[in-house]
């Protein structure tokens, strides 16, 4: 019924389009490196079944598949310099049918990148998921932890990158799976950004949620998601998911002429959209050029949320605070790493995909 309920917060990931579907929990509110080696130039083959590399997308990188929705090529964006067939962005493909999937794989798809959560995920896989073998990548448990998460972290991300590289040596086609959001850390960065009185209250209907009743807590936090929006979700998942969107670009650094990758989330437009943005930032993009790519998505949203119900009481998710793809949403969050990490740069050093990375993915991606 779009109501937060009160069990146990559950550890998952997913784009605002699932959030609703999750409680607040009060006890969840409360508070050896593989060796490295350059990213190949060209892939030795795939597990994919062979087809031949054909365009069915349009003049502008877009498709007309039934089944998938906001296909695109990352490269048919104007103002970036990402070779034409060699990133897809899309909604999920999870439901593609028999002939989409074959367009795909003859488009020269060699790997999928997967940023939903789990319990995002389609019963089955689906006749082109299924051609790719599932690969994770997970956080060290110790991330957080001030004396040992940056060292743990590194080497959690050395590994998945050691893996992408044995995986394209080998010619394995597999589906990469880096969840962006992660819902204790999502309502963990709400409970920082309260001041005052408005922590007190947090705390006190902490209590009571877990005595006897949860509806002030679901109201006070339900309230600020809804303020704060597709704002406050990109914010999230740049200050709570380094890792995974280090990971993220990591799998598209091994991208090649004969070897493209396709990126998706549920819609393919939030937690695709910044990634999308970083990837293309680290190919020299202006700023308009990515804010550009991201607008294409508008409309895509409503169709992929297929929409909300909003209850009176204000303890339920106003699902029209995530629709659409507009302009200043991209702006704002670009604004929002430089104001807080410096740079776009500061911020990938920061959490771990430093300028050789930054270099390798661009000649992946360009030339």
């Amino acid at each position: 019924d779009g109501r937060l309920s009160a069990p146990a917060l559950r550890d998952r990931d997913a784009d605002m389009s699932a959030v609703l579907s999750s409680s607040i929990a009060a006890s969840r509110v409360a508070r050896s490196t593989p060796r490295r080696r350059s990213l190949p130039r060209a892939s030795s083959g795939s597990d994919v079944d062979a087809h031949p590399k054909m365009d069915k997308t349009g003049m502008n990188g877009e498709s007309d598949f039934g089944s998938i929705l906001n296909w695109r090529d990352l490269g048919s964006t104007p103002g970036t310099r990402v070779a034409p067939g060699r990133v897809f962005r899309t909604a999920t493909p999870g439901r593609s049918s028999e002939e989409d999937a074959a367009t795909i794989l003859g488009l020269g798809v060699a790997r999928l990148l997967d940023l939903r959560s789990v319990d995002e995920f389609e019963p089955s896989p689906g006749v082109l998921q299924s051609r790719f073998q599932l690969r994770s990548f997970t956080r060290p448990a110790d991330a957080a932890d001030p004396s040992t998460g940056a060292a743990s972290t590194s080497a959690a991300i050395a590994a998945f990158r050691a893996s992408i590289l044995d995986d394209v040596d080998a010619g394995r086609a597999v589906r990469y799976h880096s969840p962006l959001l992660h819902y204790d850390r999502y309502y963990r960065s709400i409970y920082d950004r309260m001041e005052g009185l408005e922590r007190v209250k947090a705390a006190v209907y902490a209590v009571q949620a877990k005595l006897y009743d949860d509806t002030n807590q679901r109201r006070l936090f339900v309230g600020k998601v809804n303020a704060g929006g597709l704002t406050l979700l990109n914010e999230v998942m740049v200050d709570g998911s380094g890792p995974e969107i280090a990971a993220a670009l990591c799998v598209l650094s091994a991208t090649t002429p004969d070897g493209a990758t396709a990126f998706y989330c549920k819609a393919g437009k939030d937690r695709t959209g910044l990634v999308a943005a970083l990837a293309l930032h680290c190919c020299g993009a202006s700023d308009d050029a990515i804010v550009s790519d991201y607008a294409r998505s508008q409309g895509s949203g409503e169709a992929a949320l297929g929409g909300g119900k909003v209850e009176g009481d204000g303890t339920a998710i106003d699902y029209s605070r995530f629709h659409g793809a507009p302009e200043a949403i991209v702006r704002d969050t670009l604004s929002y790493i430089r104001r807080g990490y410096g740079s776009v740069e500061g911020y990938l050093d920061r959490v771990g995909f430093d300028a050789d990375a930054r270099r390798t993915l661009a000649r992946a991606l360009c030339e």
